[in-house]
């Protein structure tokens, strides 16, 4: 489907483009995170989305990494503080809304102070914003058994229109 600007125009429909990906390792998870986050642009919002234990902050800690962050050691699951911020080559903003308990908490945390607004942020449990919430990448990671994950990458093409590294 294209739409119409107002000079008559078609444009593109923005379709989203999706990739899966097998991760054998945490290791593999992590520089996985190191990867993507050559390929994101500030302000960015990544939500990281999959049960208890499938490797949200490991990827996290990849992505932070590689953002240009010294001591990707430091990043921890921010369960019980909600948002650790970090620098790199731009501000890291971590959340984790594990610990929410619906809209209500949501919106007394204060993210869209800061969310898509400046830097990168990472949220994991990020399906606890909802179906309608933007976010320039959007990764469900699924255990596949033993240390294995599927991957599934969902991500806008990028603002200036050019094509995303694969």
């Amino acid at each position: 489907m294209q739409r119409l600007t107002r000079g008559g125009r078609r444009r593109p429909k923005t379709i989203r483009m999706k990739r899966t990906i097998r991760s054998g390792s945490p290791e593999e998870t992590h520089l996985l995170g190191v990867r993507l986050a050559a390929d994101l642009a500030a302000p960015g919002v990544v939500l990281l989305c999959g049960a208890l234990g499938t490797g949200k902050t490991t990827l996290a800690r990849g992505i932070a990494q590689g953002l240009g962050l010294a001591d990707p050691a430091a990043v921890h699951s921010p369960s019980f503080t909600l948002i650790n911020i970090y620098q790199g080559r731009c501000p890291i903003y971590h959340v984790d809304l594990y610990r929410l308990g619906g809209v209500r908490e949501l919106s007394s945390v204060g993210l869209d102070d800061f969310l898509g607004r400046d830097g990168i942020s990472i949220v994991e449990w990020g399906e606890r914003l909802g179906p309608n919430r933007d976010a320039d990448l959007v990764v469900e990671l699924e255990d596949a058994g033993r240390d294995v994950r599927v991957v599934h990458l969902k991500f806008k093409p990028r603002r200036s229109g050019g094509a995303r590294k694969g």
